[in-house]
């Protein structure tokens, strides 16, 4: 087995509905064909959190994921309390906010409604919902910060070009000679999920704004890795 100290440390930061769960289990899967340290971070791991825990050398990976898409798929797996692959119980908050909204075209289009009441209620749900809390900038920091540790980027690629960059995404994270689980985790919602009307995607891009500007600088940057 190659000595894993001979290299800086690799943070596999986990945000939540981009592939998280089948990132995670194929490393698993290959632990012992790691040829560097590799950390896999729960849902709490941020850039700077890494940077703190294991040295400003520190490489980093990541998958992200369109914001309108991950704001529908992050309301339904909540709500769904995380079925049917997970069981994790909605906290006192989350339990409010959907008591409020059934619908995530009903979050949306309440981010930018003239009632206050309505209005009110979907900030709190945006900062209730476990994976809609935990948004690009709470993984990321701004897009200055995210640009700044461009050089200590190792893998930032988009989601849906995760199953592409496999291959190149494994041999970046030092697992070359990977082999695939019969079966790896797979985190995704039972049934298709219904997409958001044009006002409710304008409403959510309009509250969202930095989220989107912290986007197209990750795919900016996986651009620049051949990762795009």
């Amino acid at each position: 087995m190659a000595n894993l100290s001979e290299h800086p440390p690799t943070c596999v930061l986990h945000i939540g509905k981009t592939g998280g769960s089948y990132m995670r289990s194929l490393l698993r899967h290959n632990e012992t064909r790691w040829t560097r340290p590799l950390h896999l971070l729960g849902h709490g791991g941020t850039l700077r959190g890494s940077a703190k825990r294991f040295g400003d050398d520190r490489r980093l990976a990541f998958v992200v994921r369109d914001p309108v898409t991950r704001f529908v798929s992050a309301f339904y797996s909540r709500q769904r309390q995380g079925r049917p692959t997970y069981q994790v119980d909605w906290t006192p908050e989350e339990a409010a906010a959907f008591l409020w909204f059934e619908h995530a075209e009903d979050l949306a289009l309440a981010l930018r409604s003239d009632v206050p009441r309505a209005r009110s209620a979907a900030l709190y749900a945006m900062g209730a919902i476990q994976h809609l809390q935990r948004d690009l900038r709470f993984h990321l920091g701004g897009p200055e910060q995210l640009l700044a540790e461009r050089d200590n980027i190792a893998v930032c690629v988009d989601l849906d070009r995760l199953d592409t960059h496999t291959d190149d995404i494994m041999e970046r994270l030092g697992v070359p000679d990977y082999q695939f689980p019969l079966a790896p985790r797979r985190h995704a919602s039972p049934a298709p999920l219904p997409a958001l009307s044009p006002d409710a995607e304008a409403a959510l891009r309009a509250h969202w704004e930095e989220e989107f500007e912290l986007y197209s600088v990750a795919l900016s940057i996986a651009e620049q890795l051949g990762l795009g």
